[in-house]
């Protein structure tokens, strides 16, 4: 039996999703999570198992995976007035809590200095410099980008079975609307 599965990035993201409501996070953080979790998968694999594990230690709201986020929205403000900055992760981050976040400081003009793009998801970031760049690079990267997730949402994505097992059972207990659940019934009935 292989040790990988093909999923979709959505599923991804909806699963995590689901998974950080469940761990006690509200709405908006679940979904800023599951965006930087489905875009760590795309881009650097090992995003998946980095969130199962942060769910295991069940503190996720109080997590760095909460706060690493924020710390990086005020380092990219930072960046702005003083063209450089940094911020530090006590302990270490995974680059999969942050990922989506650093691509979305990029699409506004503001990028990690030095950035290992090989970088698994799981790989643990202590510190992060940021600096003003051009309009040149932020498309350069960004055509990097569309790329990966036009072959990600084309193909599937590559996810250590095991991990992706843990995320659905992470996920599995999210509440869903009753009137969802009679719309299923409803169209089951038909066919």
């Amino acid at each position: 039996m292989s040790t990988t599965i093909t999923v979709a990035p959505r599923e991804i993201h909806d699963l995590a999703y689901r998974a950080g409501c469940v761990a006690g996070c509200d709405a908006g953080t679940a979904e800023r999570i599951a965006h930087n979790v489905t875009f760590s998968e795309i881009h650097h694999g090992a995003a998946v198992r980095a969130f199962c594990e942060a769910l295991e230690t069940h503190a996720l709201p109080a997590s760095s995976w909460v706060a690493a986020p924020d710390a990086l929205a005020a380092a990219e403000l930072a960046a702005r007035n003083d063209d450089i900055t940094s911020t530090t992760f006590e302990p270490g981050v995974p680059l999969a809590a942050i990922a989506g976040t650093l691509q979305q400081s990029l699409e506004r003009g503001v990028a990690p200095t030095r950035f290992d793009a090989d970088a698994r998801g799981d790989t643990s970031v202590a510190t992060i410099e940021l600096c003003l760049v051009d309009d040149e690079a932020v498309s350069a990267r960004r055509a990097l980008i569309a790329d990966a997730h036009n072959e990600a949402y084309r193909h599937g994505l590559a996810v250590e079975r095991i991990w992706f097992s843990r995320l659905e059972a992470a996920a599995a207990t999210y509440l869903v609307a009753e009137s969802t659940l009679d719309e299923i019934d409803s169209r089951s009935c038909v066919a």
